[in-house]
Protein backbone atom coordinates (compact mmCIF):
# COMPACT_ATOMS: atom_id res chain seq x y z
CA UNK A 1 0.00 0.00 0.00
CA UNK A 2 1.68 3.37 -1.03
CA UNK A 3 1.99 6.03 1.65
CA UNK A 4 0.99 9.99 1.73
CA UNK A 5 1.89 12.32 3.62
CA UNK A 6 -0.51 15.25 4.42
CA UNK A 7 0.24 18.45 6.17
CA UNK A 8 -2.19 21.32 6.64
CA UNK A 9 -1.76 24.69 6.94
CA UNK A 10 -1.55 28.03 9.11
CA UNK A 11 -4.82 27.67 10.86
CA UNK A 12 -5.98 24.48 9.89
CA UNK A 13 -6.18 21.34 12.23
CA UNK A 14 -5.45 17.21 12.08
CA UNK A 15 -8.78 16.64 10.44
CA UNK A 16 -8.53 19.65 7.54
CA UNK A 17 -9.42 18.85 4.37
CA UNK A 18 -10.91 15.88 4.41
CA UNK A 19 -10.79 15.57 0.53
CA UNK A 20 -7.43 14.27 0.53
CA UNK A 21 -8.95 10.92 2.06
CA UNK A 22 -12.13 10.71 -0.65
CA UNK A 23 -9.46 11.98 -3.66
CA UNK A 24 -6.78 9.67 -2.46
CA UNK A 25 -8.04 6.33 -0.68
CA UNK A 26 -9.61 5.06 -3.39
CA UNK A 27 -6.21 4.70 -5.13
CA UNK A 28 -5.07 2.60 -2.60
CA UNK A 29 -3.12 5.23 -0.66
CA UNK A 30 -2.59 5.30 2.83
CA UNK A 31 -3.10 8.57 4.42
CA UNK A 32 -0.64 9.65 7.40
CA UNK A 33 -2.44 12.96 8.63
CA UNK A 34 1.00 15.45 10.48
CA UNK A 35 -0.54 18.30 12.82
CA UNK A 36 1.47 21.26 12.80
CA UNK A 37 2.65 22.03 16.04
CA UNK A 38 0.58 24.80 18.11
CA UNK A 39 -2.08 23.94 16.37
CA UNK A 40 -3.86 22.55 19.19
CA UNK A 41 -6.61 25.44 19.28
CA UNK A 42 -6.63 28.97 17.88
CA UNK A 43 -5.84 30.47 21.18
CA UNK A 44 -2.61 28.71 21.33
CA UNK A 45 -1.89 29.84 18.08
CA UNK A 46 -2.68 33.13 17.84
CA UNK A 47 -0.57 33.82 21.01
CA UNK A 48 2.40 31.84 19.25
CA UNK A 49 2.09 33.76 16.34
CA UNK A 50 2.27 36.81 18.37
CA UNK A 51 5.39 36.11 19.96
CA UNK A 52 7.01 33.82 17.23
CA UNK A 53 10.44 34.57 16.13
CA UNK A 54 11.18 33.77 12.21
CA UNK A 55 13.82 31.81 13.57
CA UNK A 56 11.16 29.55 15.60
CA UNK A 57 8.98 29.42 12.10
CA UNK A 58 12.01 28.12 10.91
CA UNK A 59 12.83 25.62 13.37
CA UNK A 60 9.05 24.66 13.49
CA UNK A 61 9.50 23.77 9.34
CA UNK A 62 13.08 22.07 10.08
CA UNK A 63 11.68 19.71 12.87
CA UNK A 64 8.43 19.06 11.55
CA UNK A 65 9.83 17.89 7.74
CA UNK A 66 12.27 15.82 9.87
CA UNK A 67 9.32 14.05 11.83
CA UNK A 68 7.73 13.17 8.84
CA UNK A 69 10.61 11.24 7.65
CA UNK A 70 11.11 10.05 10.75
CA UNK A 71 7.75 8.39 10.84
CA UNK A 72 8.44 7.34 7.03
CA UNK A 73 11.30 5.22 8.36
CA UNK A 74 8.75 2.65 9.49
CA UNK A 75 7.70 1.28 5.88
CA UNK A 76 11.39 1.79 4.60
CA UNK A 77 12.67 1.39 1.92
CA UNK A 78 9.35 2.15 0.21
CA UNK A 79 9.23 5.53 -1.52
CA UNK A 80 6.07 7.84 -0.58
CA UNK A 81 4.40 10.95 -1.08
CA UNK A 82 4.38 14.11 0.40
CA UNK A 83 1.35 16.40 -0.15
CA UNK A 84 0.75 20.22 2.50
CA UNK A 85 -1.10 23.16 1.83
CA UNK A 86 0.12 26.39 2.61
CA UNK A 87 2.58 25.99 5.57
CA UNK A 88 2.37 22.47 5.22
CA UNK A 89 3.54 23.09 1.44
CA UNK A 90 6.87 24.25 2.92
CA UNK A 91 7.40 21.45 5.43
CA UNK A 92 6.51 19.17 2.69
CA UNK A 93 8.95 20.63 -0.05
CA UNK A 94 11.39 20.90 2.45
CA UNK A 95 11.25 16.92 3.21
CA UNK A 96 11.16 16.50 -0.11
CA UNK A 97 14.36 18.24 -0.46
CA UNK A 98 15.90 15.60 2.26
CA UNK A 99 14.62 12.06 1.62
CA UNK A 100 15.01 10.62 -1.55
CA UNK A 101 12.19 7.94 -0.74
CA UNK A 102 9.74 11.07 -1.75
CA UNK A 103 8.77 10.41 -5.20
CA UNK A 104 5.81 13.00 -5.64
CA UNK A 105 5.62 16.37 -3.92
CA UNK A 106 2.22 18.40 -4.16
CA UNK A 107 2.43 21.75 -2.91
CA UNK A 108 -0.93 23.16 -2.59
CA UNK A 109 -1.92 27.49 -2.46
CA UNK A 110 2.38 27.09 -1.58
CA UNK A 111 5.17 28.74 -3.81
CA UNK A 112 8.11 27.15 -1.90
CA UNK A 113 9.17 30.44 -1.65
CA UNK A 114 8.90 31.25 2.50
CA UNK A 115 10.03 34.90 2.10
CA UNK A 116 7.95 35.90 -0.35
CA UNK A 117 4.91 34.38 1.68
CA UNK A 118 5.98 35.63 4.66
CA UNK A 119 5.98 39.18 2.87
CA UNK A 120 2.67 38.86 2.31
CA UNK A 121 1.05 37.62 5.55
CA UNK A 122 -1.34 40.64 5.46
CA UNK A 123 -3.23 39.49 2.78
CA UNK A 124 -3.80 36.09 4.60
CA UNK A 125 -5.51 38.06 7.18
CA UNK A 126 -4.98 41.45 7.11
CA UNK A 127 -2.35 42.96 9.59
CA UNK A 128 -0.77 39.52 10.45
CA UNK A 129 2.33 40.65 8.58
CA UNK A 130 2.75 43.45 11.03
CA UNK A 131 1.30 41.60 14.12
CA UNK A 132 2.96 38.28 14.03
CA UNK A 133 6.10 38.17 16.26
CA UNK A 134 5.62 41.74 16.96
CA UNK A 135 4.74 40.94 21.08
CA UNK A 136 8.32 40.25 21.33
CA UNK A 137 11.56 42.03 21.37
CA UNK A 138 13.41 39.10 20.37
CA UNK A 139 11.95 38.75 16.74
CA UNK A 140 13.60 42.30 15.74
CA UNK A 141 10.62 43.47 13.88
CA UNK A 142 8.68 40.26 13.12
CA UNK A 143 7.97 37.53 10.25
CA UNK A 144 7.69 40.07 7.63
CA UNK A 145 11.05 42.15 8.40
CA UNK A 146 13.39 39.11 9.24
CA UNK A 147 11.81 37.22 5.99
CA UNK A 148 13.08 40.55 3.99
CA UNK A 149 16.06 40.59 4.94
CA UNK A 150 16.59 36.82 4.61
CA UNK A 151 16.53 37.45 1.53
CA UNK A 152 19.36 39.15 1.29
CA UNK A 153 21.41 36.92 3.73
CA UNK A 154 21.12 39.62 6.61
CA UNK A 155 18.52 37.78 8.85
CA UNK A 156 18.89 37.98 12.70
CA UNK A 157 18.35 34.45 12.38
CA UNK A 158 19.93 33.27 9.37
CA UNK A 159 21.11 30.20 10.74
CA UNK A 160 17.98 29.02 11.29
CA UNK A 161 16.39 30.01 7.83
CA UNK A 162 19.29 28.32 6.02
CA UNK A 163 18.66 24.84 7.83
CA UNK A 164 15.56 25.34 5.61
CA UNK A 165 16.32 27.78 2.57
CA UNK A 166 14.18 25.87 -0.01
CA UNK A 167 16.27 27.65 -3.02
CA UNK A 168 20.25 25.90 -2.03
CA UNK A 169 20.40 24.32 -5.41
CA UNK A 170 21.89 20.99 -4.13
CA UNK A 171 18.19 20.84 -2.19
CA UNK A 172 16.28 21.81 -5.43
CA UNK A 173 18.25 18.56 -7.41
CA UNK A 174 16.86 16.33 -4.74
CA UNK A 175 13.10 16.64 -5.55
CA UNK A 176 12.14 14.35 -7.84
CA UNK A 177 8.60 15.33 -8.91
CA UNK A 178 6.86 18.58 -8.44
CA UNK A 179 3.78 19.70 -8.51
CA UNK A 180 2.40 23.07 -7.81
CA UNK A 181 -1.84 23.60 -7.45
CA UNK A 182 -2.71 26.92 -6.92
CA UNK A 183 -5.00 30.28 -7.74
CA UNK A 184 -3.88 32.54 -10.43
CA UNK A 185 -4.08 35.40 -8.25
CA UNK A 186 -3.30 34.38 -4.67
CA UNK A 187 -1.25 36.83 -3.17
CA UNK A 188 0.43 34.31 -0.71
CA UNK A 189 1.55 32.00 -3.57
CA UNK A 190 1.30 34.06 -6.74
CA UNK A 191 2.64 32.60 -9.71
CA UNK A 192 5.49 34.46 -10.29
CA UNK A 193 6.85 33.14 -6.62
CA UNK A 194 5.95 29.76 -7.95
CA UNK A 195 8.08 30.19 -11.30
CA UNK A 196 10.92 31.41 -9.50
CA UNK A 197 11.43 28.07 -7.25
CA UNK A 198 10.18 25.86 -9.75
CA UNK A 199 12.15 26.51 -12.44
CA UNK A 200 15.05 25.11 -10.73
CA UNK A 201 13.43 21.65 -9.81
CA UNK A 202 13.91 18.80 -12.62
CA UNK A 203 10.83 17.90 -13.16
CA UNK A 204 8.18 20.73 -11.87
CA UNK A 205 4.75 21.52 -12.85
CA UNK A 206 2.71 24.62 -11.68
CA UNK A 207 -0.88 24.52 -12.49
CA UNK A 208 -2.98 27.51 -11.38
CA UNK A 209 -6.32 25.73 -11.50
CA UNK A 210 -8.56 29.00 -10.08
CA UNK A 211 -8.69 32.44 -10.59
CA UNK A 212 -10.34 33.39 -7.76
CA UNK A 213 -7.51 36.26 -6.57
CA UNK A 214 -7.23 34.81 -2.99
CA UNK A 215 -5.41 32.51 -0.90
CA UNK A 216 -7.45 29.05 -0.56
CA UNK A 217 -7.79 25.10 -0.29
CA UNK A 218 -7.25 23.14 -3.44
CA UNK A 219 -10.89 21.26 -3.72
CA UNK A 220 -11.75 17.92 -4.30
CA UNK A 221 -12.39 18.80 -8.48
CA UNK A 222 -8.57 19.97 -9.10
CA UNK A 223 -6.99 17.31 -6.77
CA UNK A 224 -8.40 14.64 -8.65
CA UNK A 225 -8.30 16.38 -12.54
CA UNK A 226 -4.54 17.06 -11.89
CA UNK A 227 -3.24 15.42 -8.38
CA UNK A 228 -4.35 12.14 -9.60
CA UNK A 229 -2.89 11.44 -13.28
CA UNK A 230 0.75 13.28 -10.99
CA UNK A 231 0.93 10.56 -8.55
CA UNK A 232 -0.15 7.96 -11.68
CA UNK A 233 3.11 9.85 -13.85
CA UNK A 234 0.38 10.37 -16.73
CA UNK A 235 0.68 13.63 -18.40
CA UNK A 236 -1.07 16.74 -17.22
CA UNK A 237 -3.25 18.72 -19.87
CA UNK A 238 -5.36 21.59 -19.60
CA UNK A 239 -7.61 23.11 -21.98
CA UNK A 240 -7.10 26.95 -22.81
CA UNK A 241 -9.13 28.84 -20.45
CA UNK A 242 -8.62 32.31 -18.76
CA UNK A 243 -9.48 30.44 -15.36
CA UNK A 244 -6.42 28.33 -16.21
CA UNK A 245 -2.44 28.76 -16.29
CA UNK A 246 -0.23 25.88 -16.98
CA UNK A 247 3.71 25.98 -16.68
CA UNK A 248 5.97 23.18 -17.30
CA UNK A 249 9.32 24.28 -15.92
CA UNK A 250 12.31 22.95 -17.31
CA UNK A 251 15.47 22.69 -14.83
CA UNK A 252 18.41 25.08 -15.78
CA UNK A 253 19.98 24.16 -12.65
CA UNK A 254 20.79 27.72 -11.45
CA UNK A 255 19.20 29.71 -9.11
CA UNK A 256 17.36 32.80 -9.81
CA UNK A 257 18.68 35.99 -9.39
Amino acid sequence: MPHLFYTHGLGGSYGAQPEIEEVFAPLGYRIIRVEVPFHDNMATLALKLATMTFGELCLLIHETANNIIDRAKSFSPEEYTVIGDSLGGFISVVAAQRDSRISHCILLACSGDLCNAMMNLDHLIPGMGYLAGMFNLAANGGLKVQAHKAIAGQSDFQHEFELINTFRPERLANIRRLLILGDKGDPVAPVVACRHFARNVKDSTIIMAYNEGRHHPIGRTALTKYAVPFLQNKPLTVRNSIRRLVVRVKSSLRLCP
